[in-house]
């Protein structure tokens, strides 16, 4: 059999309680990327070999099931991936009814002073006997990128609490369903000047080379304890963790633009406060003169010292983007959806 064979999905709700699977089929979708795995949960094993008088193990004990890593990455769209952005980020989700069938989704990062526990989700991968139902998964991190007119990428990780059903005991899982491709001609990269008026629209002057904005989570896999829960295998046993918390969370940006002259090197020189950072995806239409949308803002940032670089010998500038706290949301990003369905979790 061949790995591209594997189907994976992903559950449209959240875990009301960590480690408690979604087990209805109609609330899983079809998980889109262009990296083939499947799933065979690893135990990790301790053994005697370090004893003195030891040359090799006489024996071997289990410990924990590893909370693994599960990597995806494809074209962006409104769907699978936006509902990845969304749980990456963590925070509390606005619905707008924008028009009839079109809604918004606005979302920030989970605020430290909330919690540090990200939403919780399901995570089931097929492939013949290795069937697996991953309880307590949650998204490590998120990448957002593009290259030149290419469809913006996105990327992301997800980790899980090392809980598991097998085989999954799901039924009525749905086929994956047909991505809203996002042109990548359309994307719009734009920011708002110091002077909090002029809007500064990179997309249009033609200047965008590669851009990404990703965000990792530092997520605690190894918060293990005495009289964690465990799962048997036939006569094997291995605990898995309660309570995977956040940690200190890291948000990189980064544009490459062509070199045209001194603006933005004496920005950053300055240290200019700027704001509204927009990379804006955008797709085929809703309805109306509405379209899929799929946005990252950065509230407020500074450039970082501008580098230099050429892009096929044409004079280039990377420059890192300085994410700065935002005063309204207390994070450093925020994501917009904007889809044909009502809410996203």
């Amino acid at each position: 059999m061949r790995v591209e064979s594997t189907t994976n999905h992903i559950s449209k709700t959240v875990e009301s309680t960590f480690n408690t699977g979604e087990t209805t089929g109609a609330n899983y979708e079809g998980v889109p990327t262009t990296q083939p795995f499947f799933l065979l949960p690893k135990m990790e094993k301790v053994n005697d070999a370090n004893r003195v008088g030891r040359n090799a193990p006489t024996h071997v004990c289990n410990t924990y099931w590893s909370p693994g890593q599960i990597g995806l990455a494809d074209d962006a769209e409104t769907g699978v991936p936006a509902r990845l952005l969304r749980r990456a980020l963590g925070g509390s989700v606005t619905d707008t009814t924008v028009s009839a069938g079109v809604y918004d989704h606005t979302f920030g990062i989970l605020p430290p002073q909330t919690g540090p526990i990200l939403p919780s989700f399901s995570f089931i991968s097929v492939l013949d006997a290795a069937t697996f139902l991953l309880h307590g998964c949650m998204v490590e991190s998120f990448k957002l990128s593009q290259k030149g007119a290419e469809r913006a990428q996105f990327e992301a990780a997800i980790v899980n609490s090392g809980k598991f059903t097998t085989p999954h005991g799901v039924t009525s899982l749905p086929a994956q369903g047909t991505p809203k491709c996002l042109d990548g001609w359309r994307t719009v990269v734009s920011y708002l000047d110091s002077d909090g008026t002029t809007t500064v629209d990179l997309s249009s002057l033609g200047k965008v080379i590669d851009w990404m904005v990703e965000h990792k989570n530092n997520i605690r896999t190894n918060k293990r304890r005495q009289g964690d829960p465990t799962i048997t295998v036939n006569t094997g046993i291995g605990a898995y963790v309660r309570s995977m918390p956040r940690g200190k969370y890291e948000t990189n940006a980064q544009i490459i633009v062509d070199f045209a002259d001194l603006t933005d090197w004496q920005k950053s020189v300055k240290n200019e406060e700027l704001s509204n950072l927009k990379f804006t995806c955008i797709g085929p239409v809703i309805a109306s003169t509405y379209r899929h949308e799929f946005e990252i803002i950065v509230p407020r940032f500074v450039f970082d010292s501008p580098d230099t670089g050429d892009d096929e010998g044409d004079a280039a500038t990377p420059i890192n983007i300085i994410c700065l706290e935002d005063a309204t949301t207390k994070g450093t990003i925020t994501g917009r959806i904007r889809n044909a369905t009502a809410t996203l979790l």
